[in-house]
């Protein structure tokens, strides 16, 4: 890039440098935003230089206006040079990239995400012979699936990998929201702006410079453009127009000038997404009705409209596109469409030139553009599909057939997780005379995007809906059942809208064999039916199916059978990673952090709920994205960050909680944990019945299951030790009502802790004789409470090997407030205390603290801890105090 081109820009050199020279391990992303002219290309074009010095290999794709719905275009563009090394992605990757670029024909359509995670592992083999550096231009206006894998690759970039974009401003796409590093390029300073007219426009009076540089504003296309647009003009006058207009219309002026022949080949240019010489020969031939050679461009090169390379045509800015393309009427459009359309044999693009010069319904174009989907779908190019079929509901003349089409396209939208493009396709769509059954499908697609919690009088519609719909397709009547019960599950909806929904569920034919149906009965009734679910779970084959598995592990997960929903939910994941389904894969590791966090594997559930909560964001599923939410609350309290899971506590309960009885009552959870682990034992009580109470907005049955044990232990401290009591005996009602190991592992420790001291031997003698394998925390608070019993009861040596097995399983899965609970009473036996790496940040701030000379109780009410907690971390440094009451403490 000439010295010439960068006047001005010694800013953003330096930092295209800094990027280049740093090429961390980790990768690098870059995205420059300005306007049009401003010199985004010309930056590019300097790091293509300074890449190519420091030994990279460059891949380039740019975004054309008219491209955009060319399925995988700029894709294309990128890893075209480097296809050969497609042989060291794994076969499924192989295969989906195949089909994005219809190499195979025949082979099951390729999952997008899935295209997403075979570019990602090909620069990385790239990578490995040599730095690689992605320059994407004009990205606003690459095709959606180019733009999708983009935005992918950016937040995966790793290793000697750096990407480099440039998007206009006022545009917008998901790479403009992916929270990249971002340099606004704006416009040079009045002294590079002189250089660049002098350089350009020697001739100018001071006078027209100065009138220039104000008309510019910087803009260095416009310095080295504007003074031809001056001069052209008889009055020297520049219309009032906005700066990209000005330039738009000065390009438009010399396409006027041009010989006719070479006007209608630039038009033809202009309005094909290819660059093909011999295409647009090919269409301005057939515009003219008469042969016409390559060189009819000669005059379109000689005024810097266009260069011909290599048998490409390339327009030397987009602005010279978008001027021809706005000079010419629409007449003209449609016949250079029409054109193109009767020379092309790609029957894809011959449709979709056709639908361009269309006014009106046309059932045949319409016929072939659902048929161009269906293509579209065949390669994972599931927005062009989307684009297609809403084109082809344009052109059909039936309003039920436009209706149907549209609901289509939602559908796809919905399974690439597009809410914006759902809701208004589904708007089109409710504008039309749709058939009984699609107007079902309609309302079932609206419910997936709905946030309106629980509603008992939504749930009985959705019913109906089922009920009508079941006789033509079972399939959706179940799909709207799961979706009502859903809603119970979500919310308290009442008994009868319950009992409804079982009703419902259970008149559908052969529907037994259903992950659908046990999930909806899960979700439904978690208690009444939990012993049929897991009956039914159990018996089946688990199969390939990742989805299917998913919605098992849904079913386990609702009625508290946590070892088999993590057994099932396992599954699931490895065949969704394998597939690329990052939308299902999403709510699989949400899914999963919850089970983890109440089963005690805390490290795996941490693990689980970043992965989930960045992919619920990166597939567009907000309301996935709010329960990820909810339970990074849960896990922060389960760890011991209370100030963190107070603050999330509060955003979760502003942004998505309200009236969500389901994530209320985790919510609810999180504050009472945290109030014990601070002493707090009173609120902690309170806070946890709640969850009980269904006069409380965070009653959930269900989840009151998991807040057992911990009310119990709020109960014996607080004094609310008869009340718990009575709860415990209406759950053990309960209990015989359901075989959920939720419920029966919280029981076993909430009867021994809220026992009498002549029976409470017994009670943890029995639960100690229970399978907890799969239930670490809850093992480990057995041993720590009965370890504590026995203290008090003066059996030192019998506690104290207890106790070390408490205080090494919750430092193991990372249970802070639990492991410090147990150093407590391990301290009080007179025995060694261990400290893991995870309380060096605790002790940091208690030393930080005193520091200040805040007193025990001042640190603890900082930092939500027990007083005697803090003792204990003060006194690290000095020799323990054998028998030390912690009640005298605490």
């Amino acid at each position: 890039m000439g010295a010439a081109e960068l006047v001005g820009r010694e800013r953003e050199t330096a930092v295209l440098a800094r990027l280049l020279e740093r090429t961390p391990p980790s990768g690098a992303v870059l995205l420059m935003l300005g306007d049009p002219g401003i010199g985004k290309s010309s930056l590019l074009h300097e790091a293509e230089s300074r890449g190519r010095a420091r030994g990279f290999r460059i891949l380039r794709l740019a975004g054309v206006e008219c491209e955009a719905t060319l399925p995988f275009a700029g894709l294309h563009q990128m890893v075209g040079p480097v296809l050969d090394h497609v042989s060291l992605l794994p076969r499924h990757e192989r295969e989906a990239l195949s089909a994005a670029f219809g190499l195979v024909e025949g082979s099951p359509p390729a999952e997008p995400f899935l295209i997403n995670l075979a570019v990602v592992d090909l620069l990385a083999a790239v990578a490995a012979d040599r730095p690689v550096l992605v320059l994407a231009d004009d990205v606003q206006w690459l095709d959606p699936q180019s733009h999708e894998v983009l935005t992918f690759v950016g937040r995966r970039v790793a290793g000697p990998v750096v990407i480099i974009a440039v998007m206009r401003r006022g545009h917008t796409g998901p790479f403009l929201h992916a929270g990249f590093p971002e340099l606004t390029v704006s416009g040079v300073d009045d002294d590079a702006a002189a250089q660049i007219l002098s350089a350009h426009a020697p001739g100018l009076t001071p006078a027209e410079q100065r009138r220039i540089r104000r008309e510019a504003l910087g803009n260095p296309l416009a310095l080295r453009e504007l003074p031809i647009a001056l001069a052209a003009l008889p009055s020297g006058g520049l219309r009032p127009l906005t700066l990209s207009d000005r330039l738009e219309h000065a390009f438009a002026g010399r396409g006027a000038e041009l010989p006719s022949a070479t006007r209608d080949a630039v038009l033809v240019a202009a309005v094909d997404p290819a660059d093909d010489l011999a295409e647009i020969i090919a269409g301005t031939s057939a515009l003219r009705g008469e042969p016409v050679p390559p060189e009819v461009f000669d005059p379109a090169q000689a005024v810097g409209l266009v260069t011909v390379e290599e048998g490409r045509v390339a327009f030397l800015h987009p602005l010279m596109r978008s001027g021809i393309l706005q000079a010419e009427s629409l007449a003209r459009h449609q016949s250079a469409h029409r054109a193109l359309a009767d020379t092309l044999d790609d029957v894809y693009r011959r449709t979709w030139h056709s639908a361009q010069f269309i006014v009106g319904p046309d059932d045949r174009i319409a016929d072939a553009l659902e048929a161009n989907a269906a293509h579209a779908l065949s390669r994972g190019a599931v927005f062009s599909a989307i684009d297609d079929l809403e084109r082809s509901a344009q052109l059909t003349s039936w309003s039920a057939l436009r209706g149907h089409r549209l609901l289509v396209a939602a559908g796809h939208a919905f399974g690439m997780g597009r809410e914006d493009i759902v809701h208004e396709l589904l708007r089109s769509a409710a504008r039309t005379d749709l058939t009984d059954l699609d107007r079902a499908r309609m309302e079932w697609l609206g419910e997936m995007f709905d946030h309106t919690p629980g509603g008992a009088a939504r749930v009985n519609e959705l019913c109906d809906l089922a009920v009508r719909s079941a006789p033509a397709d079972p399939d959706l009547s179940l799909d709207l059942l799961l979706a009502a019960a859903l809603r119970c599950w979500w919310a308290d909806t009442g008994p009868a809208a319950r009992a409804r929904v079982v009703a419902c569920v259970e008149r559908l034919p052969e529907t037994a064999g259903d992950p659908r149906y046990l999930a909806a009965l899960s979700a439904v009734e978690p208690v009444l039916r939990a012993r049929q679910v897991v009956e039914a779970l159990t018996g089946m084959p688990p199969g390939d199916d990742g989805d299917a598995l998913r919605v098992m592990g849904m079913a386990a997960h609702g009625v508290g059978h946590m070892a088999l929903a993590t057994e099932l939910l396992a599954r699931s994941e490895v065949i969704l990673r394998r597939q690329g389904r990052l939308g299902l894969l999403s709510q699989v590791l949400t899914t999963q952090s919850v089970t983890h966090v109440l089963l005690g594997d805390l490290v795996r559930a941490a693990d689980m709920a970043e992965e989930g909560k960045r992919l619920a964001a990166e597939t567009g599923q907000p309301a996935w994205g709010a329960g990820q939410l909810v339970c990074d609350v849960l896990l922060r309290a389960f760890v011991g960050d209370a100030q963190e899971a107070q603050r999330l506590a509060i955003e979760a309960e502003l942004r998505e909680a309200r009236g969500r009885n389901v994530m209320l009552s985790m919510l609810q959870l999180a504050r009472g944990l945290v109030s014990l682990a601070a002493g707090r034992n009173r609120d902690a009580y309170r806070t946890l019945r709640a969850i009980f109470d269904p006069a409380e907005p965070s009653f959930h049955q269900r989840n009151g299951f998991a807040s057992l044990m911990f009310l119990a232990d709020a109960a014996v401290r607080a004094g609310h030790r008869e009340d718990a009591r009575e709860l415990v005996a209406e759950l053990e009602v309960i209990a015989r009502e359901t075989p959920s190991p939720l419920l029966h592992v919280h029981l076993l420790y909430a009867r021994a802790v809220l026992a009498a001291d002549e029976d409470a031997e017994d009670f943890y003698l029995a639960a100690l004789r229970q399978d907890l394998s799969h239930w670490p925390y809850a093992g480990a608070k057995v041993e720590l409470a009965y370890g504590s019993w026995l203290r008090r009861q003066n059996r030192v040596h019998e506690a104290r090997s207890l106790l070390t097995s408490a205080q090494s399983t919750f430092d193991r899965i990372g249970a802070l407030p639990c492991g410090d609970e147990a150093r407590l009473e391990l301290r009080a036996t007179g025995a060694p205390i261990d400290w893991p790496e995870s309380s060096a940040e605790r002790l940091r701030q208690i030393t930080e603290l005193s520091a200040l000379r805040l007193a025990d109780d001042e640190i603890a009410e900082r930092l939500n801890l027990r007083r005697a907690v803090v003792a204990m971390y003060r006194g690290r440094g000095r020799p323990d105090t054998p028998g030390e009451d912690i009640a005298a403490v605490g």
